[in-house]
């Protein structure tokens, strides 16, 4: 009898169960949440949204600003920097924890100054650090971090804090930097020569403009056009410091032809070179204290190889 009564009860709480109600897990807790940190930095006269919303529960927020005349707030969560200072943003949504956005509201960066050389002659091994100013300046301005970057790691390299390194040589060219965060983008170069070891000449290409840079101690230069009709025109120089002296002391519009090419003084800095018998010509600027001859032409042939060779005699 025990065992049937027992067994009744048994079934009953099973039935029980079956057919009680589901329990329902606590509701998760509804919050504000924001698309940015706690604390952010807003240029004077740009924006920065909060992209903020509510999570669990759909509420609309609003949006104050502790400081109007620093930072304003507009009712879709769009802060303006206006002047430098630190304003917070409250954000409030009904039955939700009210969160708090700190803005610090600074100055753009305006330009750098180079404070050291900006062209540099190092021999192999040397280093030389690059100073600069970045302006305004002072507290009300962004904290503006400075990049650099070497055009020729193999000729010169350049650490993070703008320490420059010597390895071969050549030529290279140094960029300094700020990023768009600074509120505009504001480049300064350093040249850097390495005479020691300056065996060929450097080549920098940038879209249609070709950089050659040559050494001033070599005795001779041959300079060697491949032409659109396939032939091959060439002019010697003897001498790269003289030669360049003696292209800058020419009249504008003077010149001749030597060799297979004929060069003719266009202006200051400019020369035009012509292949002798064809139509073809450059124009070329010139830097005479550098040494360096610069294309604004493309100079690739069809398969995107250089037109132009140099044979340098030391």
């Amino acid at each position: 009898m025990k065992k049937k009564i027992t067994a009744f009860l048994m079934s009953v709480c099973l039935l029980a169960v079956m057919t009680a109600e589901p329990v329902h897990a606590a509701s998760k807790k509804a919050y504000i949440k924001t698309g940015v940190s706690s604390k952010v930095t807003v240029l004077c006269g740009k924006t920065l949204n909060l992209k903020a919303k509510t999570v669990n529960k759909k509420k609309k927020i609003t949006y104050k600003s502790s400081k109007k005349s620093v930072a304003t707030v507009s009712s879709k969560g769009i802060v303006k920097g206006k002047k430098y200072g630190t304003a917070v943003i409250t954000l409030k949504a009904s039955g939700m924890s009210t969160k708090k956005v700190k803005v610090y509201v600074r100055k753009s960066v305006t330009s750098i100054k180079l404070t050291s050389k900006a062209s540099l002659t190092l021999g192999k091994g040397k280093t030389s650090q690059i100073k600069t100013k970045v302006y305004p300046g002072g507290k009300q301005m962004v904290n503006a971090k400075l990049y650099y970057k070497s055009s020729n790691t193999k000729v010169a390299t350049v650490s993070s804090i703008g320490k420059i390194t010597a390895k071969s040589g050549g030529y290279a060219k140094i960029t300094v930097s700020t990023s768009k965060s600074a509120g505009k983008v504001c480049t300064k170069y350093v040249d850097v020569f390495v005479y020691q070891g300056f065996d060929d000449v450097c080549v920098e290409t940038s879209g249609n403009t070709t950089l050659f840079t040559v050494n001033p101690n070599w005795a001779g230069l041959k300079v060697s056009f491949k032409g659109k009709n396939g032939k091959t025109y060439s002019c010697e120089f003897d001498n790269v410091k003289l030669s360049f002296a003696m292209i800058k002391s020419l009249k504008v519009n003077s010149g001749g032809s030597k060799g297979q090419i004929r060069i003719i003084k266009k202006a200051a800095n400019k020369i035009n070179i012509a292949l002798v018998g064809t139509t073809e010509n450059y124009d070329v600027y010139v830097d005479y204290n550098k040494y360096q001859l610069k294309f604004i032409q493309s100079l690739k042939d069809s398969k995107g190889n250089l037109r132009v060779s140099f044979t340098v005699e030391k």
